[in-house]
């Protein structure tokens, strides 16, 4: 009985939330929201919850006015209860809007766009059409491990795989498109691919104006919420697709857990 007691988890607490909704993410059952201070938890500030019920996603629109239960067990924050309050226009600091215009996916054919790359050369996603390529979303300035900092690390890896194996190499093309290009301009790319060793044959980092870069991402199903309090406030999710040689879309992979083994060996099936 003592053991259990020790060992029994603290109950849960619940707050109540108030903000706007900024993008609904049905697949993996989050909003992304806009909230205000939460009384004895956090400061007001903008990002993602995981929703409790499929049935709590029905109906949920970005621009959506709420209140809402917070959840909270030990440290993850879940929304078990949501009231709609009315609707306002979204923020001008978050591409949500342009998912409007509908989302890429398997079988679809690569946009073309024109950008910038890390030696200040302007680029169009058309001249990569005859090689499969692997494309993802970054920003330089991505604090959390698991998130941009993951996804440079996968890219990393696939570039090093394919320098080692005969059968790979020159086989694909790896992008890594900024959604930050205030910052992130070709010099800061250039300066930054060197920490992963980036063979500029093979591992392209782009930029662009703000505009062309949050629709492109907004195209791939990755939504870009810029917060007030700091230009590292970033709330986004991950998205990384492949490419044929035709420029049709093979698959996404959703946030950070895959492997780059995954790809490879999704890589290999394509080029044959």
């Amino acid at each position: 009985m003592l053991l259990s007691a020790c060992t029994a988890e603290p109950p849960a607490k619940h707050y109540e939330l108030t903000g706007q909704i900024l993008a609904v993410h049905e697949a993996r059952q989050e909003l992304a929201v806009k909230h205000e201070d939460i009384t004895g938890y956090m400061p007001g500030m903008t990002m993602s919850f995981p929703v409790a019920t499929k049935s709590l996603m029905i109906g949920r629109t970005p621009g959506e006015l709420i209140t809402a239960t917070l959840e909270v067990n030990g440290l993850v924050g879940t929304l078990v209860a949501i009231t709609h309050v009315g609707t306002a226009p979204l923020p001008d600091n978050t591409n949500t809007a342009a998912m409007t215009d509908g989302i890429l996916e398997v079988g679809d054919l690569l946009p073309d766009v024109a950008l910038i790359d890390q030696h200040d050369q302007r680029r169009s996603l058309s001249e990569w059409k005859g090689t499969p390529l692997l494309l993802t979303f970054i920003y330089t300035r991505c604090p959390l491990p698991n998130f941009c900092p993951a996804m440079n690390r996968n890219v990393a890896s696939i570039q090093k795989s394919l320098a080692a194996d005969p059968a790979l190499a020159g086989r694909l093309k790896l992008i890594s498109v900024s959604f930050d290009p205030e910052y992130d301009t070709p010099a800061v790319l250039a300066e930054f691919a060197k920490t992963f060793q980036t063979d500029p044959a093979v591992w392209t980092w782009l930029t662009g104006n703000r505009v062309t870069t949050d629709r492109l991402a907004a195209k791939f199903g990755v939504s870009v919420i810029r917060g007030d309090a700091s230009p590292t406030d970033v709330a986004h999710n991950l998205r990384t697709t492949l490419i044929d040689a035709g420029g049709k879309i093979v698959k996404m992979y959703s946030g950070s857990a895959w492997m780059p083994s995954a790809v490879l060996s999704d890589l290999r099936a394509v080029i044959k």
